[in-house]
């Protein structure tokens, strides 16, 4: 019906237009009665979407927010300020600039103990103040009424707020730390008073707040009306990755968990420490949602240098990851959430160009997403193997078909977050891999992984690790080199054997080799084998 009165409006048959004034009252007939047409299937406590499309009310940055202010909100910011050009500034703004260049400038200098003491102190101080600004920001985006019945409740705390749950006919639920609180029902009113100070949303019911990490998801009714909104909270939280530093200064990092635990928070440390690097490393962000760097064209200040690129449409992300790859040279690639297979090969292809790639994926475990037919790329994927009879009874197989990895994994390091401040670490995913595949605990391996708390610096069971991979890497390197020069000496003697099929030097030089170490099949030193090569070319 609502179809067929459209298809009328638009008839041939209509009187003809004579003049622009006739012509432009009659599309703005046809355009109302359109509307009215699909306004039809709404409910009538909502009426009309239009306030989804129209422009956010202009509202200063957070970062604009007086310093001073913020700093005697905050309270107990005297162990933070150690350097004047910081916390001199007017604004959060000024301070988070100064912050950038007084780090630079101790880094240049080499000056490291200054280095470190503007992270540890200075850096934590700034991310309170933001994050302070920012919560606030947020509040008051929300109608009065609903903003003072959430703030007055006796369990709220501002610096604990995670998320904000506003739907209509249903009680606002907020959450934060350990507490959960509810308060009455939203009017349409109340709801639409905060839709119309959000950025517009995305096909993937995804928006932001404007200059901040917040990000809000749209509850759709059958029809497309609004009818609530999820609001996330996001907060800069510096130092809390630092167990995982020493990987994505390694390799490239997959962190793995459960919606909520943590993951886009350490992907904004593990970020900005790598962009802090002495040799200032090319740091780009694929901002899959605008979490990281916020929604406004400048990124939020602790970024500092690193670069970050916005997706525009969600389908998109894998092309774009893949252009970064192509035309901005990056040495590190921090992705938000990879959650399609053409992410999934974007990653890989990223992984085989001798680029580190840390990014995050949904998933409860490494064996979650091994078994994920979308994403189980990004650890080598699956493939059926058949074995033959001997094999079966090698391997003490019942069956004569099994799971196999057909491709290394792109990631070097997988962390399964299984809290926010805990998570197991594979340091050998391949290994890892092949033992879920086996059948075997992979977790329970302590060759191939541990456990460690995040937010503190890597254990000595992690470094040993680290180590134990990095030698037997070493190893194998010195065995494919021995095994290429001798290669490469057995086919030098083919070539000057005389007729009678004497030898050449190419057997004294094996003679020379064994009868110089007692210890031949052993793994060789680097000066060892540069000897060899000399002494045989």
């Amino acid at each position: 019906m609502v179809c067929r009165r459209r298809f009328l409006v638009a008839q041939p048959c209509m009187p003809l237009v004579t003049n622009a004034c006739t012509l432009a009252q009659s599309w703005r007939f046809v355009r109302c009665r359109r509307v009215a047409n699909r306004s039809a299937c709404a409910p009538p406590h909502l009426g009309e979407q239009h306030f989804l499309q129209e422009k956010s009310p202009e509202r200063s940055s957070p970062t604009q927010m007086p310093l001073s202010y913020v700093q005697n909100e905050v309270g107990g910011m005297a162990r933070y300020c150690t350097d004047d050009a910081i916390w001199g500034n007017d604004t959060i703004q000024g301070a988070w600039k100064s912050f950038h260049e007084s780090l630079s400038q101790s880094l240049t200098s080499k000056d490291a103990l200054k280095a470190q003491r503007i992270v540890n102190n200075d850096l934590v101080g700034l991310a309170l103040c933001t994050s302070f600004a920012e919560v606030k920001h947020l509040l008051s985006l929300l109608a009065p009424p609903l903003r003072a019945a959430i703030t007055s409740h006796p369990i709220f705390v501002e610096q604990e707020v995670e998320e904000f749950f506003i739907h209509l006919g249903q009680a606002v639920e907020v959450r934060g730390g350990e507490w959960v609180l509810q308060t009455p029902p939203p009017t349409a009113t109340e709801l639409q008073h905060t839709l119309k100070r959000v950025s517009h949303f995305g096909d993937d019911g995804r928006g932001c707040i404007k200059n901040t990490p917040h990000r809000v998801s749209l509850w759709r009714g059958r029809c497309g009306e609004p009818l609530g909104v999820t609001i996330r909270v996001g907060r800069f939280v510096p130092n809390v990755a630092q167990a995982l530093l020493p990987l994505a200064n390694q390799g490239s990092l997959l962190i793995v968990s459960k919606a909520g635990v943590g993951k886009t928070t350490l992907l904004r440390d593990i970020a900005t420490s790598l962009s802090r690097k002495p040799c200032r490393p090319r740091v780009v962000v694929v901002d899959t949602s605008n979490e990281i760097g916020g929604d406004s064209p400048v990124p939020l200040p602790f970024l500092g240098r690193c670069r970050r690129i916005q997706v525009p449409r969600r389908e998109d992300q894998g092309d774009l990851m893949k252009q970064v790859l192509q035309n901005h040279s990056p040495e590190y690639v921090v992705v938000d959430e990879i959650s399609t297979a053409a992410e999934a090969e974007a990653a890989w292809s990223i992984s085989q160009r001798g680029v580190c790639l840390i990014a995050t994926c949904h998933g409860e475990s490494l064996a979650g997403v091994l078994q994920n037919q979308t994403l189980n790329l990004l650890v080598g994927g699956t493939a059926q193997a058949f074995l033959s009879n001997e094999e079966r009874r090698l391997r003490n197989k019942l069956k004569k078909t099994v799971l196999e990895r057909p491709y290394p994994s792109p990631f070097k390091f997988v962390a399964e977050l299984n809290s926010r401040n805990t998570a197991h670490v594979y340091v050998d995913v391949n290994q890892a891999v092949d033992c879920l595949l086996d059948e075997q605990d992979a977790k329970g391996n302590a060759s191939i992984g541990t456990t460690v708390v995040v937010n503190q610096p890597p254990s000595e069971r992690l470094m040993a690790l680290l180590l134990e991979k990095q030698r037997r890497g070493q190893s194998t390197l010195d065995h494919h080199q021995i095994r290429k020069c001798a290669t490469d000496q057995r086919d030098c003697t083919e070539d000057q054997t005389d007729d009678a099929g004497s030898e050449s030097f190419g057997n004294t030089w094996i003679e020379e080799r064994r009868s110089a170490s007692s210890s031949f099949r052993r793994k060789k030193s680097d000066q060892r084998l540069l000897e060899d090569l000399q002494r045989f070319l």
